[in-house]
């Protein structure tokens, strides 16, 4: 009996050891956060586009990126995207159309963003289920999708976060 109970105590600090080692990725399992670019992620982007770094823009990409990670439960992912559905009114809707992207995120509660001098580097388009929501579209950490390409067409600068979920980083780019 007394060896049985020396085999079980044995066996129970091996398992207790091995849960040590287990996810040891804090990144995985952790919640969804916003990050600021660094200086390899924020230079790979520049090179690909032939723009230069823009503080500026990049905190405001930041202020994006909190905003998205704030709300967590109405994100998605899908293959190489996050997709956050949000609620917007007819204002919104009217500034977004008009590129008047500024101000439409500070009308959605993003921040103050200042002028309507950036493009988004990321989609957004109308839920086809919900005539009242928009859908953004972030694209993964070094994928230049149409949409990124398109809005560098004419700008100098650029300006990049993330949104961190899942230990994958998704691009919130800004083109100045």
């Amino acid at each position: 009996m007394k060896n049985w109970k020396k085999l079980l105590a044995c066996l129970l600090v091996s398992l207790m050891a091995l849960t040590v080692f287990t996810a040891c990725d804090a990144s995985v399992g952790a919640p969804m956060s916003p990050k600021s670019s660094d200086a390899n992620s924020a230079k790979a982007l520049c090179e690909q586009f032939g723009k230069t770094y823009d503080k500026d823009l990049s905190e405001k990409a930041y202020n994006i990126a909190n905003w998205v990670a704030s709300t967590s439960v109405s994100c998605q992912t899908s293959k190489d995207k996050l997709y956050r559905w949000a609620h917007v009114d007819n204002v919104v809707k009217t500034y977004l159309e008009k590129k008047s992207y500024a101000t439409a995120f500070e009308n959605m509660g993003m921040g103050i963003l200042g002028t309507d001098t950036f493009t988004p580097g990321f989609d957004w388009k109308p839920d086809a289920d919900d005539p009242s929501d928009i859908i953004f579209v972030l694209p993964k950490d070094g994928t230049y999708p149409e949409a990124m390409t398109k809005a560098a067409e004419g700008k100098t600068k650029l300006g990049v976060a993330y949104v961190v979920k899942d230990g994958v980083s998704y691009a919130v780019v800004l083109f100045g």
